[in-house]
């Protein structure tokens, strides 16, 4: 059986020569930060297990599942699935509710990369969440905003 011509690494700026049918060298096999690094742990032994989970919730009800990155920044209301620490476990951020809002997956990418690249304030909302529970209810109501967590006041009342 005759053997594949090598190819170029398909890791952006990498000349090195792959050969075996693979798309990365030696190199660039488990990009770091990807979910093929090993050294990350599991998402519990990160701290994100069953208590994560109910936090989770807790903070999409308390946001009524608007993206408060979107809706600080331009005012824009966009549905948000995903909650992110405002400021980073990384940089000494804790999972305190002051600490984290919902927020969508544009907008959770965005604030990552900026991060990432050490962006001063790296898209950080500054200053307390408050309770929209009764103002963005119309949204759910009015079938604007659909799936997620309906809204839900926090300590259970809606």
């Amino acid at each position: 059986m005759p053997l594949a011509c090598p190819k170029p690494c398909s890791e952006p700026g990498c000349r090195a020569l792959v050969v075996g049918g693979g798309t990365r060298c030696q190199d660039h096999k488990a990009r770091r930060g990807s979910f093929g690094d090993r050294t990350r742990g599991t998402r519990h032994e990160r701290g994100y297990g069953a208590a994560w989970d109910r936090l989770r919730v807790q903070v999409l009800r308390r946001d009524a599942g608007i993206c408060q990155h979107c809706l600080k920044l331009s005012g824009a209301v966009h549905q948000g699935t995903e909650v992110d620490h405002r400021l980073p476990k990384a940089q000494g951020g804790t999972d305190d509710l002051d600490n984290l809002q919902t927020i969508c997956k544009a907008a959770h990418r965005a604030k990552t990369q900026a991060e990432t690249r050490g962006t001063p304030g790296g898209g950080q909302i500054s200053g307390p969440i408050p309770d929209r529970t009764d103002q963005v209810a119309k949204f759910f109501r009015a079938g604007v905003l659909t799936g997620g967590v309906p809204p839900v006041a926090v300590g259970g009342r809606s």
